[in-house]
């Protein structure tokens, strides 16, 4: 498992009684998560002490999942890829510079090693679609493909 770079997901609670909303891990709290709702969350990526994806860019969770990993599979093709968030105006977006990568969402931007970011983004990915199964049955198998791209490549942390 990547300890480099820590995936978190989060769903988002919204509660009826007009307080704040709130986001429930599925890492910390995977029961609670389990009893809400909906689709909306947020993915948290932490590189070492850096965030790369910040949890305040709530979306539609499996999208930002899916995003990620067409991120991955673009940046494993072609050294780069760009790809948008599922419903906000930003974009990640992955570019090789030499032996690190460029990392941005959004704004923000970071220099990472690529097998550790790969590696934390797919291990992220498998634990939500295999928190969430219903959502996308057939992750797991593009989760794979990628998993043996990214070791093709000599991308595995």
């Amino acid at each position: 498992m990547n300890t480099a770079l820590v995936a978190e997901s989060f769903i988002a609670l919204d509660p009826a009684d007009g307080t704040a909303a709130q986001l429930v891990s599925i890492q910390r709290d995977a029961q609670r998560a389990a009893t809400l709702p909906g689709t909306r969350g947020a993915v948290q990526l932490r590189y070492h002490s850096l965030h790369l994806l910040p949890v305040e860019l709530v979306d539609d969770l499996p999208g930002i999942w899916h995003a990620l990993l067409e991120a991955v599979e673009g940046f494993l093709a072609m050294g780069s890829a760009t790809v948008a968030f599922p419903t906000l105006e930003t974009e990640i977006v992955l570019e090789s510079t030499g032996k690190l990568t460029r990392f941005t969402a959004g704004k923000i931007k970071h220099l990472v090693d690529p097998a550790e970011l790969i590696g934390g983004i797919l291990d992220g990915a498998q634990a939500y679609f295999g928190f969430a199964p219903e959502v996308d049955g057939a992750a797991a198998t593009r989760i794979g493909r990628l998993r043996a791209s990214a070791q093709a490549a000599g991308l595995f942390a």
